[in-house]
């Protein structure tokens, strides 16, 4: 059987057409093999499953690659979502692969959280026979690194599942760790699955081209785009002491683009001060060219900017300093192994800390950059709806600023954008995809969004998008923040929707404007009664902001008015809230 050819009236080039038609052909080619070999009798390989838990993207993203390069090298892969995915249903594969990230502090990714409550269940079947390996990700700034993905490995190995290669934890750069898990596992996989050569057939993948010059990469994560900041407004009142700031910066030329609800990744550099603090203390020749993670060769200082994470302090870090320091206090925190000890001194010490007060031995920039890790970007959920304002992103940020060991620190990017990028200057940038964080495609539906403090950014694009789209769903938000009259973030704006009617209900909380503080959770408490008539009536609920405590308190006051007012039981409400989810009616951002 012969394809048949792309017509030359294909929107293709000559060169694409002529590429599209072999590999069409070698897929038949390939797919008629493969079938006659399973007539002669060949069994069919079975898929190798790659199972990811995907919170903001990055998981999924390495799943579907990952199932990609298996079928290139001829082993049957498929990518598959963890939210649709039956835990029982695993002692049927052959090999699972589980790409796993963790959310909040050590908690499963939303998606997630159903499975891993079956998963972890007293029925769940035994795997033996089932290969598997695990590659977490996570961010060693919280306590409970790459939890969930450990979570997993270990319920694996105690179901009977046959660990073929050791998981990896990955910290926020994880493209590294990440492909060397993958080289891994695929040789552990050619011993343990059948292959295309003695099995069903797997189309190849094409040839890899030859790697594009850098001025030829979209731009994108890869090539961030240096953005030129519009605007830098402060959001508080003057008389406020906190700091949050309204930017909008440029994407006209990036070939960018984003959807409401997804985040816009701003890659930061560190504070010069600080850099020129901990260079003039290192114990080496710090005025060398030393190779950049873009493979030039540079000053030495510039490494310490852009390439290097110089705020993170962890075990792994203070444990290799105490080996090159003689400070006796450094050393005794290290030898008595208490983990309470070595957390209360990382608490509020950064890179600068070890360098000035607590000197080590390095002979070299080379042994002194081994031990810090990867400047990697911050995530910014964003607050405009790109069809109110074409060519711009917005985003709101709290600017960190904080005192600890007799020293001033600042967030790492928040300072970056306040103090250090001024306006008509540039940021590089890139967008991040969030795909579970997205209003509802029938427009007609209701929508409820809680998000205090800088959580409103998400909802500022939110409504922008349901005013400019025509949406005919009902609108209700809620805000939170100490003082009405220093913190009333975007007053104008959502006061204008009230009046207009593009917001249906505004209710806001002002945390220190009495005795007593009134937080969101007490509000949706409130008016339960009402939120569940919204909700029995199908509205989609939003939440973005702080993961620890406020995600948990409103997560508490929904279950509370789905029992009360829909006459539930305690564990009737979960079920709901559950199916809620599953659904995409209750999405989360927070962090």
């Amino acid at each position: 059987m012969n394809f048949p050819e792309i017509p030359e009236s294909a929107p293709f080039t000559a060169e694409q057409r002529q590429w599209l038609n072999g590999y069409l052909q070698d897929l038949v080619t390939t797919l008629q093999g493969g079938a006659a070999l399973a007539a002669d009798g060949g069994a069919a390989q079975k898929p190798v499953m790659v199972l990811y838990a995907s919170q903001s993207g990055n998981a999924q993203g390495l799943a579907e690659g990952f199932a990609e390069e298996l079928a290139g090298q001829k082993i049957s892969a498929r990518a598959v979502d963890i939210e649709s995915a039956d835990p029982a249903a695993l002692a049927n594969e052959e090999a699972v692969l589980v790409v796993a990230s963790t959310w909040g502090e050590g908690d499963p990714p939303d998606t997630a959280v159903e499975f891993w409550n079956k998963f972890s269940g007293d029925d769940q079947p035994k795997l033996e026979g089932v290969s598997y390996s695990v590659l977490a990700l996570g961010d060693t700034n919280y306590a409970d690194f790459c939890q969930f993905g450990k979570m997993m490995d270990s319920r694996l190995g105690e179901l009977g599942a046959n660990r073929i290669s050791d998981r990896v934890d990955c910290d926020v750069e994880f493209e590294d760790p990440a492909r060397d898990w993958f080289v891994g596992v695929t040789t552990a996989l050619k011993d343990v699955v059948s292959t295309s050569s003695n099995g069903a057939a797997v189309a190849a993948a094409p040839a890899a081209a030859v790697a594009p010059k850098v001025e030829e990469i979209p731009y994108g994560k890869k090539r961030p785009f240096p953005s030129k900041v519009l605007v830098n407004r402060r959001l508080n009142k003057p008389e406020s002491p906190r700091d949050t700031r309204h930017y909008e910066l440029l994407l006209d030329g990036s070939g960018l683009s984003y959807e409401v609800g997804d985040a816009l990744a701003v890659v930061p550099e560190n504070d010069p001060d600080m850099v020129n603090e901990i260079i003039k203390a290192l114990p080496f020749k710090t005025d060398i060219q030393y190779e950049s993670r873009g493979g030039e060769m540079v000053p030495f200082r510039d490494i310490l900017l852009k390439d290097y994470d110089l705020r993170v302090v962890n075990k792994k870090i203070v444990n290799e300093w105490a080996s090159r320091s003689h400070h006796p206090y450094l050393r005794s925190i290290v030898e008595s192994g208490k983990d309470e000890e070595m957390t209360d001194f990382i608490w509020g010490r950064e890179i600068v800390d070890l360098v000035v007060d607590f000197p080590a031995e390095f002979k070299s920039a080379e042994e002194f950059v081994k031990l810090l890790r990867k400047l990697g970007p911050r995530l910014y959920s964003i607050a405009s709806s790109p069809n109110a304002h074409p060519g711009e992103v917005h985003l709101t940020v709290a600017t960190v600023m904080y005192e600890t060991h007799g020293r001033k620190r600042g967030g790492v990017c928040s300072t970056y954008l306040a103090q250090r990028v001024a306006v008509g200057e540039s940021a590089c940038v890139f967008t991040q995809p969030a795909k579970g964080f997205k209003l509802p495609e029938d427009t007609d539906r209701d929508v409820i969004m809680v998000g205090p403090g800088t959580g409103i950014a998400p909802f500022r694009a939110f409504t922008e998008e349901r005013q400019i789209s025509g949406a005919k769903g009902r609108n209700w938000m809620f805000f939170g923040n100490p003082h009405q009259s220093m913190d009333y973030f975007y007053e104008e704006e959502f006061e204008g929707w009230k009046k207009d009617g593009t917001l249906n209900r505004l209710d806001l909380a002002w945390s220190r404007d009495q005795a007593h503080k009134i937080y969101v959770q007490h509000l949706l408490e409130q008016h339960a009664e009402t939120l569940w008539s919204w909700i029995d009536g199908g509205a989609h609920f939003y939440v973005c902001g702080d993961a620890t405590y406020m995600a948990k308190d409103v997560d508490k006051a929904l279950h509370g008015a789905v029992s009360k007012h829909g006459n539930m039981s305690e564990d009737a409400a979960k079920e709901y809230v559950a199916q809620m989810k599953k659904d995409k009616r209750y999405q989360r951002d927070v962090y």
